[in-house]
């Protein structure tokens, strides 16, 4: 029996909507990188510091032209893009999608965190960059990422365009299931850098891995804080790689888990690199910014793969089977069943 009409449209989530998911990914990525470069050059004030220049720049919709200002305005201009999207991907959720309640439910939770974020934002400004107001601001950035990443991997999974994906082994839920942990111990690192940057404590120590000659501790109180940061991230770095290492071998074969798992092994080695250096090199602020992009690519790229490996998120490729013994008839060896 036909469906009837206007039912077939809105089962299977369209290509259009699939990439406007995605759109809304890399913009709320390229936001949180533009933060980034805000908070390590100073910039957060860039547009003036009186409550009449939010959401304007010095009162005015064209800024003046000074480094500051500039990095200050574009943040906000991605901010209004990447919000635009997520309107855009919620809407059409909750009006074409209705039918994927999941879908509608998890868009729902990233237009409230949006809503935050814009009022975390004005906060920030407002009250001249405090501390806590600005961790809250990169805190509920990094999990609005995180939900519209979850959006994009579900509107491309073989179970959204009704295709029927085998079951995981108890391996690869296992597998799975740390990849979960792992990826929030991702989001707690990250965290402890920016409690580095929001402390100014980033130049605390003058070497690498510890501080002075790079192994030797020190006793002040910016340099805790960092050293707090280096120890979570060895602590992490070290179970994240174990934990993709098992999930590439639970899930041999299917390809979209092994690419994301190269990409996640890449950023972590990139980002390992990136620390080094800037303590090493003492980079200026802006160099210093890829340092927390490497941090928001890590997480966003060990979210996606902890969301790939969910049952349902990828199709599985079918392991070989086993031949089967073929019955013989006692007393006629030729009667083979066929």
């Amino acid at each position: 029996m036909s469906p009837g009409p206007g039912v077939a449209a809105g089962v299977v989530p369209s290509s259009r909507f699939r990439k406007l998911t995605v759109a809304a990914v890399l913009a709320t990525f390229l936001l949180v990188v533009a933060g980034a470069v805000v908070r390590v050059t100073g910039s957060g004030l860039g547009c003036g510091e009186a409550g009449q220049d939010w959401p304007l720049c010095h009162g005015r919709l064209v800024p003046p032209a000074d480094a500051a200002t500039l990095i200050e305005f574009s943040h906000r201009m991605l901010a209004t893009i990447a919000s635009v999207l997520v309107v855009a991907v919620a809407w059409r959720a909750w009006t074409r999608y209705r039918h994927l309640p999941r879908l509608a439910t998890t868009m729902a939770v990233a237009v409230v965190l949006l809503i935050v974020q814009i009022l975390l934002g004005a906060a920030t400004i407002q009250f001249r960059l405090p501390g806590g107001i600005v961790m809250a601001h990169l805190a509920n950035a990094l999990l609005l990422l995180g939900v519209l990443i979850s959006v994009a991997v579900m509107v491309h999974s073989p179970a959204a365009r009704r295709e029927s994906t085998p079951s995981l082994s108890d391996r690869q839920r296992s597998a799975a299931k740390q990849m979960a942990w792992a990826a929030g111990a991702t989001y707690a690192l990250v965290l402890s850098g920016g409690l580095v940057v929001a402390n100014g404590a980033g130049y605390a120590c003058s070497g690498w891995p510890l501080c002075g000659n790079g192994f030797q501790f020190d006793s002040s109180h910016y340099a805790t804080i960092n050293l707090f940061h280096r120890f979570v991230a060895g602590v992490v770095g070290l179970f994240l790689g174990w934990t993709v290492s098992r999930v590439m071998r639970a899930f041999r074969g299917v390809r979209p888990v092994r690419v994301a798992a190269m990409v996640v092994n890449v950023a972590l080695l990139l980002q390992i690199i990136a620390g080094a250096v800037v303590v090493e090199t003492r980079l200026p602020g802006a160099a210093r910014g890829l340092h927390l992009a490497l941090a928001s690519a890590l997480w966003a790229t060990a979210a996606a793969l902890a969301l790939l490996v969910r049952a349902g998120a990828v199709r599985l490729g079918k392991a070989p089977e086993e031949p089967r013994q073929q019955p013989v008839s006692a007393g006629r060896p030729e009667a083979v069943a066929s």
